[in-house]
């Protein structure tokens, strides 16, 4: 007779079956959080720590890259820009200019501004921005003259800032004064922005997907004949995600209608879209999420993703869904616009793409445009893993009455 308190055959199998099911939990929910950790668990903990503690840029940050740096070699004619040496002799010249020419002379774009104003801006704003000394552009010895290219570059994309936070940035819903600045895109470096985050560049599959766009009225393009060249046969994943970045149209703008606001990530269609266009989608929305350093409920209710929600209380800092979402519209247009312009707005070209992660930033953030290689931003360039660019320039920080202190001059908000 059995001994009550010996475990029978099918007792003592049963408890080894679950001892060996929870081991092997146990070292599978190990060895996931092991990859994890090697792929996305870095760029998660670097983010997390921003979040927690973010640090606005202000104009000191890039004259101590400038000042810290090694003395630069230029061989186009150009006399060094970095190092100590550098800002010392670009401060005082530009100094030396403001003071003896009061009425500014060959400026096209900071106009209603003295000279003394123009240099205030130009040495904190777009020096420190660009973490460059004023020789990177100019000739000190004749701040008016546009002797280098580079010059003629940074003057257009002034026009470019002005550009964006007219017709986007002030165009925002539920805006709240920040505005784009040159820090905010070139984070105290004139060359090179990484356009995606980390987790775009290590997460999204290597594969082919068909791509579908959507006409004027919102149908999908199927026909390879009638799609844009770029996109006209399979492509990578990656490749397809960049395309609606810089390609992104909104076919029937929000009007207050459960149907409006579609653009062209649009999936709700009699019959619905196909995998790959969801699979696109899908890949868009993360390399937002990733930029912005946000989950998918700061734009929509994970309930119903196609409403626009602009009365129900949202979850990230007190905003309504449905503003997040439209400024993510507005966004994607502005990006849009930036790569169909960025040819005329001063940006010089590459002799090459670079491999991955060569040269400051990954084979993702170039473009070919005009038969041209640029290294063109997307959303991660300004958001840096953030909601709100820490890189931004609001100009409620001005303090009331701070007379000579020029943090954006009026033109480069788009008010008189």
């Amino acid at each position: 007779m059995q001994s009550p308190t010996r475990l029978s055959d099918r007792q003592a199998a049963i408890f080894v079956s679950v001892a060996v099911g929870i081991v092997v939990a146990v070292v599978t929910t190990a060895t996931f959080w092991w990859i994890y950790s090697l792929t996305l668990g870095p760029e998660r903990a670097a983010a997390a720590a921003l979040l927690a503690n973010p640090t606005r840029w202000s104009p000191s940050d890039g004259a101590k890259i400038i000042t810290a740096a090694k003395p630069n070699t230029p061989t186009d004619g150009r006399k060094p820009w970095l190092g100590q040496t550098a800002w010392t002799d670009g401060v005082q010249a530009g100094q030396a200019w403001a003071s003896a020419i009061q009425k500014p002379a060959n400026a096209q774009v900071l106009t209603g501004l003295t000279t003394a104003e123009i240099w205030t801006y130009m040495v904190q704003y777009v020096a420190g921005g660009l973490g460059v000394s004023c020789q990177y552009c100019h000739d000190i010895t004749n701040f008016a003259a546009d002797t280098f290219p580079q010059k003629v570059a940074a003057r257009n994309m002034m026009r470019m800032v002005k550009d964006l936070n007219t017709k986007f940035i002030g165009q925002l819903p539920n805006w709240r004064g920040n505005y784009i600045q040159c820090a905010t895109c070139h984070n105290n470096t004139p060359l090179n922005h990484e356009a995606v985050a980390p987790q775009f560049i290590k997460s999204v599959p290597p594969i082919q997907v068909t791509v579908d766009p959507l006409d004027a009225t919102g149908a999908p393009i199927t026909d390879p004949a009638l799609k844009p060249v770029a996109i006209r046969n399979q492509v990578a994943l990656q490749d397809a995600v960049l395309y609606y970045i810089y390609n992104y149209q909104v076919w029937k703008p929000f009007d207050g209608t459960d149907g409006s606001g579609r653009g062209s990530l649009a999936l709700t269609y009699t019959g619905g879209r196909t995998q790959d266009q969801v699979t696109i989608n899908q890949n868009v929305m993360n390399n937002n999420a990733w930029a912005l350093g946000v989950g998918c409920n700061f734009c929509h209710n994970s309930r119903n993703f196609m409403a626009f929600e602009l009365n129900a209380a949202g979850p990230a800092n007190n905003v309504v869904y449905g503003y997040n979402k439209l400024k993510a519209q507005v966004m994607l247009q502005m990006t849009t616009y930036i790569a169909q312009n960025w040819t005329t707005f001063g940006a010089i070209p590459k002799p090459a793409i670079p491999t991955a992660l060569e040269g400051g930033a990954s084979k993702f953030s170039y473009q070919t445009l005009n038969g041209q290689i640029y290294n063109v931003p997307g959303c991660f360039t300004c958001h840096g893993g953030v909601n709100v660019p820490l890189r931004s320039i609001n100009q409620a920080t001005i303090p009331p009455g701070s007379a000579g202190n020029v943090f954006l001059p009026p033109v480069l908000r788009g008010t008189p």
